[in-house]
C-alpha cells in the first residue's frame, strides 16, 4: 500500500521553484535531460493550474508541470511555454514530473500522474502527451502508449500518449496502486 495518507498535493508557488529545479537535476541529470531553472519559472507563469507539487515531511517531495497545445506534436526540452502554451488547447503535455530519490517507492509518482490526468480532464483536454527516456512501463500502468521515438541532444526519447476521452477518469477514482 502506498504511503500517501500524509501528503499534500497543491499548485506550485514561486518559492517552490528552487526545490523543483533541485528535484529535476537529481532525477534527470543521469539521463542528460535536466532542464534550465528558468524553464520552470516560465511554466509556472504560463500555466499555474498545470504545475503541482507534492509535500511530504514538510518539504517538496515531487513536482509535475504541464502545458496545453492546439495540436499534437513532439515535446522538446526547455521549450518556452510562454510561446507554446495555448490556454484553449485540448492537447495536454506533461512537460516534467519527478520525485526526490529519498521519497521514491511510496506511490507518489502515481499520485502526481493521477492528479495531472485529473487536471487535463478538468481543463477539457482530449489527449495527454509526454516524452520519456526510461519510464515507459510506469506510464503504461495508466494506459499510455508509445506513439513515436525521437532523438534530441543525442538522447533517445519515447513519445507517449493517452486518449482521455476513451480513458475516462478510472485511474483517478482508483487512486494509486
Amino acid at each position: 500500500m502506498p504511503d500517501t495518507a500524509r501528503v499534500l498535493v497543491r499548485n506550485a508557488r514561486e518559492q517552490d521553484l528552487s526545490a523543483v529545479a533541485e528535484i529535476d537535476t537529481e532525477a534527470f541529470s543521469p539521463y542528460g535531460t535536466t532542464e534550465k531553472p528558468e524553464t520552470f519559472q516560465h511554466r509556472l507563469t504560463a500555466f499555474p493550474n498545470g504545475f503541482i507539487v507534492l509535500i511530504a515531511d514538510n518539504e517538496i517531495a515531487a513536482f509535475g508541470c504541464s502545458e496545453k497545445w492546439l495540436a499534437e506534436r513532439e515535446p522538446r526540452l526547455d521549450e518556452n511555454p510562454l510561446v507554446t502554451h495555448q490556454p484553449g488547447g485540448r492537447i495536454f503535455c506533461i512537460t516534467a514530473m519527478a520525485v526526490r530519490s529519498k521519497y521514491q517507492g511510496r506511490g507518489y509518482s502515481l499520485v502526481m500522474l493521477d492528479k495531472l490526468i485529473e487536471i487535463a480532464h478538468s481543463e477539457g483536454c482530449r489527449k495527454i502527451v509526454l516524452e520519456t527516456t526510461h519510464a515507459q512501463d510506469f506510464y503504461m500502468k495508466r494506459g499510455f502508449e508509445t506513439v513515436q521515438h525521437h532523438t534530441e541532444r543525442g538522447i533517445s526519447f519515447d513519445v507517449m500518449s493517452l486518449d482521455i476521452e476513451s480513458y475516462g477518469m478510472n485511474a483517478a477514482h482508483h487512486g494509486p496502486s
